[in-house]
């Protein structure tokens, strides 16, 4: 019945116009002007006044979009909202003419390549695409969108792993605005490289100075980036705390072992805790996490790298106990180190692979399933 419904829906629905069917097989064909001058021609033709606004406005987004001619585009959509004010397309015309006759300035050519390039970008070309915008950031300094452009350069970069020419390119719009909203933004936006590096005491500084920005935006986004600095500064002080900790006890075991020649054989019982961990836990945690975008695999990581570690601090502390026999409260100091070692092992792990964030999250919230 469903299916028979929606058969008589697909019927009932006119077909496309002929006109615009042959004004896109042009533009598949690289004719653009081809295509714009047949839609004009079916505007002025038609005696529909649906179909004559839809020529219309086809003709102004071929225009805008295949021609890159921005003030001749912004021209047509002006003249389809004026035909056609209450049209279908008058409010989407309305605002591509203003955002074209705003931005295009004394440089329109400058706008056609900046979207063209953007364009590019979404189809996958990408190299050829950050070329093609540093190309015109360089070259036209007057351009509108310059500030806006060097932002998706940096955005784009840092995608990519390039945080220094990320950095770069922010640096352009401080040194050519200073004192504006959009150098404010950079120099924000470095900070937030600062963080991804770890560099947070920079990051901290800058937040710290826009606290009483007059910028209400920017102090707002300062006050909030400020939290999660001094929380990833303290984050990263105990990881580096927690390796001194293994170190130490490694490094301490490891001479009580051989100074007394300690024998690493039978394992202790807490390895044998720990043998599951790694023989099923790993391939498991490796198996679940394999298609995730955010941790994907790391998880499989962190349960090795704490299985292995454990598995090695206990059995040093085991071997090392034997030997040394030590009793009441040094016994449970040797303990206390051991079990230290693994929370050590434990927290590096998940810092040093980047998933403080999940952990947390899933701390708070709880697991997903």
């Amino acid at each position: 019945m469903h299916a028979l419904a929606l058969a008589v829906v697909f019927v009932a629905l006119p077909a496309e116009p002929a006109p615009l069917a042959q004004a896109r097989a042009l533009e598949k064909a690289s004719d653009p002007k081809g295509a714009v001058a047949l839609l004009d021609a079916a505007a002025a033709a038609a005696t529909d006044p649906f179909l004559r606004g839809r020529f219309q406005y086809e003709a102004a987004r071929t225009a805008d979009e295949r021609l890159h001619d921005p003030l001749g585009a912004a021209k047509r959509y002006g003249d389809y909202v004026a035909a056609f004010p209450t049209g279908p397309y008058a409010s989407l015309a309305r605002d591509r003419q203003r955002y074209l006759v705003q931005n295009a300035g004394d440089v329109p050519e400058a706008l056609a390549e900046y979207e063209d390039s953007l364009r590019a970008f979404s189809r996958g070309e990408v190299v050829s695409s950050l070329h093609r915008v540093e190309a015109l950031v360089l070259r036209y300094k007057t351009f509108p969108l310059r500030a806006r452009a060097c932002f998706w350069l940096s955005n784009a970069l840092r995608q990519r792993g390039d945080l220094a020419g990320a950095e770069r390119w922010l640096g352009v719009v401080m040194r050519d605005e200073p004192g504006s909203e959009d150098a404010r933004r950079a120099d924000l936006a470095v900070a937030g490289l600062r963080q991804q590096t770890h560099d947070y005491g920079e990051a901290i500084a800058t937040y710290e100075r826009y606290l009483d920005s007059p910028d209400p935006l920017a102090r707002e986004l300062a006050r909030a980036q400020l939290a999660f600095s001094i929380e990833g500064r303290r984050w990263r002080r105990l990881y580096f705390a927690g390796l001194l900790v293994l170190a130490v006890a490694i490094l301490a075991l490891l001479a009580g072992v051989w100074r007394r020649r300690a024998p690493l054989w039978p394992l202790p019982f807490e390895v044998w805790l720990f043998l599951p961990v790694l023989l099923l836990f790993t391939p498991l945690a490796f198996y679940e996490d394999r298609s995730r975008v955010v941790g994907g695999g790391q998880v499989g990581f962190v349960v090795l790298a704490i299985g292995l570690g454990a598995s090695i601090v206990a059995t040093l502390n085991g071997a090392y106990l034997r030997a040394a026999a030590p009793r009441g409260a040094l016994r449970l100091l040797y303990l206390a180190l051991a079990i230290a070692s693994v929370a050590s092992i434990a927290y590096c792990a998940i810092y040093g692979l980047d998933l403080m964030d999940l952990v947390v999250t899933t701390l708070e919230q709880g697991a997903d399933r």
